[in-house]
């Protein structure tokens, strides 16, 4: 997969119904009702049964909402039997097809979790950020209070139940275990919050926070992980759905003799500390 792909697939693993017009490679004209696999600001990642070719020009249309916009594919980023996996990019990078409001800069400043929530009021979606309190908040009472742009008025927001998360298809190579030791710039803060650990080896597991920060966390699983096992992270977590999964690393492994268990740390990936 080159940059451009990449960089077009990176965002939310969420489902939704689409239509996507066109031509193949051949030159046939096409309108074929599919699904997404990722999206994200400036496009995502689709699924085609038919062969299509870099820079070529398609239509993409969420079902959801009604919207459509010309977009680019930028190349092929999987397959799984006949189903091709292409990641695309709006042609107009103000286009926003999904009903979903995206962060407009970088991360905040104190943002340990992320996830997406969907106002009670409006049923408008946004994907949020949130600090250390609203993570606590969330994990507690399952709402957010949080000023919405269509409302124009703060209203309560719960996590969105449109996302249905493809599993993750993660290689690991594992080196030999080393102690918990590290000099970190960013502090981890004492936090109990149900998070979810997903690898190609163990499938989910639904763990419980020990410590979080912007950077990582820390939690003790059930199954035995090693020091660079690559892994993916969803903090704050729930069956229901609007998870948010990180690309992650298992960073270090501690011993909690006094529990009989283990203490495992990860860092996230692409995030600066």
């Amino acid at each position: 997969m080159d940059t451009d792909a990449k960089r077009a697939t990176a965002g939310m693993k969420i489902e939704i119904p689409i239509e996507v017009a066109g031509a193949d490679c051949l030159g046939v004209h096409f309108l074929d009702r599919t699904r997404t696999l990722a999206i994200g600001r400036h496009g995502g990642k689709v699924v085609l049964d038919r062969k299509l070719v870099p820079q070529q020009d398609v239509t993409v249309r969420c079902l959801a909402t009604g919207r459509e916009a010309d977009a680019r594919i930028v190349g092929q980023v999987g397959k799984s039997g006949d189903h091709h996996h292409y990641g695309i990019k709006f042609l107009d990078k103000d286009a926003n097809i999904w009903g979903i409001e995206f962060p407009t800069s970088a991360e905040p400043e104190g943002t340990v979790g992320r996830v997406l929530l969907q106002c009670t009021g409006c049923k408008d979606q946004e994907v949020m950020y949130l600090d250390e309190f609203e993570l606590e908040v969330l994990e507690v009472d399952s709402h957010l209070s949080h000023f919405c742009k269509r409302c124009r008025d703060a209203s309560l927001w719960r996590r969105s139940l449109a996302a249905a998360e493809e599993p993750a298809a993660i290689a690991s190579a594992p080196p030999a275990p080393t102690p918990m030791q590290e000099r970190r710039r960013e502090p981890r803060r004492k936090m109990s919050i149900t998070a979810c650990v997903r690898t190609a080896r163990f499938g989910d597991d639904v763990v419980k926070t020990r410590t979080v920060s912007r950077t990582g966390l820390s939690f003790v699983g059930s199954w035995n992980y090693v020091p660079g096992d690559v892994i993916e992270v969803a903090v704050p977590y729930s069956p229901a759905g609007g998870n948010l999964f990180m690309r992650a690393k298992v960073a270090r492994i501690q011993y909690l003799e006094a529990e009989s268990t283990k203490l495992y740390g990860i860092v996230y990936q692409g995030v600066k500390a």
